[in-house]
């Protein structure tokens, strides 16, 4: 016998049974969205009358009724609790409080390593709870401090010897010019006596300059890469002639040089060409004039035992010469020259160069000068004065066959 259920009680049926169902659901979701609370001391005192809060919950407790002036009940939701003051004291608090009282259930599922057990037999408990002075407070933008120092200081502090970086016209050179080389491009004036010509004024008009440096940031350290320029025009004035133009050496050149710690190097492209003065061919009908030039490479370097001390050499090799020049040339030296700044007193120096040159049998000039040096406060520009004396062969071009032995003073700068 089949039983027979009316369509309509089957609806109705189905209806009760749906309801139950969504009732249900919505009973699961009101129950997991309720904040998630830690034990708490007080429900713990109610269900078990014989056992009272724990020492690590009499901690806490005792925590944050001391720094707060509202006792905080573990146990009880953060929006329920009384008011907790200041917006200063409600950050306090919520910094200092454990991740439980901020996580909501599903939240704290999802980040069990957050949350740290503690362990009642450790002597002060960990670090993670404990209190900050009660006088902490957390500074405020117009209550901060100006940082001493400029930043000057910063960047000189900073790199020290290590902080390299592009330079544009540097103030310095990494690879100075020789003290007694008599070819170098600076600015000289030099009275000097001949022993066979008498009296000569040895101008030169010139300098060397830095144009780009990859190096140290520091101007106290100079280490790196540069790239100079340089050029002079040393002209011969005859003193015993009304100051006629004897003779003149130009000259132009590009060194790349690099230094670092007590070593310094140099690869060089320089041009060079003599020219003798009218009034000299004038006084002297008889004298071949020629056309003397130089275009050359070089390769030098520096040692400096001591910062005040430099031991240097150099080779040349000439790609294309006239006018008598040969490929080859060797200088070397030894000079000392203190770098300490000494202002207005200045310092001695000295200085021997020795110049051999293969266009007169590996002949050439030695070079030696004494003197008082003056080195810039703010720069390494270097004023010197003091006595030269040149012999061998002579230091124009025009007349490099020619054997000379001066003596005299003389003025120099260099920048």
């Amino acid at each position: 016998m089949r039983l027979f259920i009316p369509i309509s009680i089957q609806r109705f049926l189905w209806g009760v049974l749906v309801s139950a169902v969504c009732a249900n659901l919505e009973a699961q979701q009101f129950a997991s969205s309720q904040p998630f609370m830690a034990p708490s001391p007080h429900a713990a005192g109610l269900q078990q009358p014989n056992q009272g809060p724990s020492q690590a919950q009499l901690y806490l407790e005792n925590q944050y009724a001391n720094r707060q002036q509202n006792p905080i009940q573990l146990g009880v939701p953060l929006h329920q609790a009384e008011s907790l003051g200041t917006v200063a004291g409600k950050q306090d608090l919520t910094r200092s409080l454990p991740p439980l009282y901020s996580q909501s259930r599903r939240e704290s599922e999802t980040l069990p390593n957050h949350i740290r057990q503690v362990n009642t037999s450790q002597p002060g408990f960990p670090p993670a709870f404990e209190s900050y002075p009660e006088s902490s407070e957390y500074p405020e933008f117009d209550t901060m401090t100006d940082p001493q120092g400029s930043y000057t200081d910063s960047i000189e502090q900073l790199c020290a010897e290590s902080c390299w970086g592009w330079t544009v016209l540097p103030t310095d050179l990494l690879y100075k010019s020789y003290l007694a080389g008599p070819k170098e491009s600076r600015l000289a004036l030099a009275i000097l006596h001949e022993k066979d010509i008498g009296w000569q004024m040895e101008l030169e008009a010139g300098a060397r300059v830095g144009i780009l440096r990859y190096g140290s940031l520091n101007d106290d350290v100079l280490e790196g890469w540069q790239l100079d320029i340089e050029g002079a025009g040393p002209p011969r004035l005859n003193m015993e002639e009304e100051m006629d133009l004897d003779a003149t050496d130009f000259r132009v050149g590009v060194p790349l040089t690099w230094r670092r710690g007590a070593y310094q190097a140099k690869f060089a492209y320089y041009h060079t060409s003599a020219h003798a003065g009218d009034e000299y061919i004038e006084r002297n009908p008889g004298f071949q004039r020629i056309n003397y030039v130089r275009d050359a490479f070089v390769l030098g370097g520096g040692y400096f035992p001591d910062p005040d001390l430099r031991l240097y050499a150099e080779i040349g090799y000439a790609f294309n010469t006239d006018g008598g020049a040969q490929p080859w040339e060797l200088q070397f030296g030894v000079e000392f020259s203190p770098v300490e700044h000494s202002g207005f007193y200045g310092a001695p120096f000295w200085a021997i160069n020795g110049y051999l040159r293969e266009e007169v049998n590996w002949g050439g000039n030695v070079n030696m000068m004494v003197g008082w040096q003056w080195r810039g406060d703010r720069n390494n520009h270097l004023f010197r004065i003091g006595l030269q004396y040149l012999d061998g062969k002579t230091m124009q071009y025009a007349f490099f066959n020619n054997s000379e032995q001066f003596v005299g003073f003389g003025t120099w700068y260099d920048f």
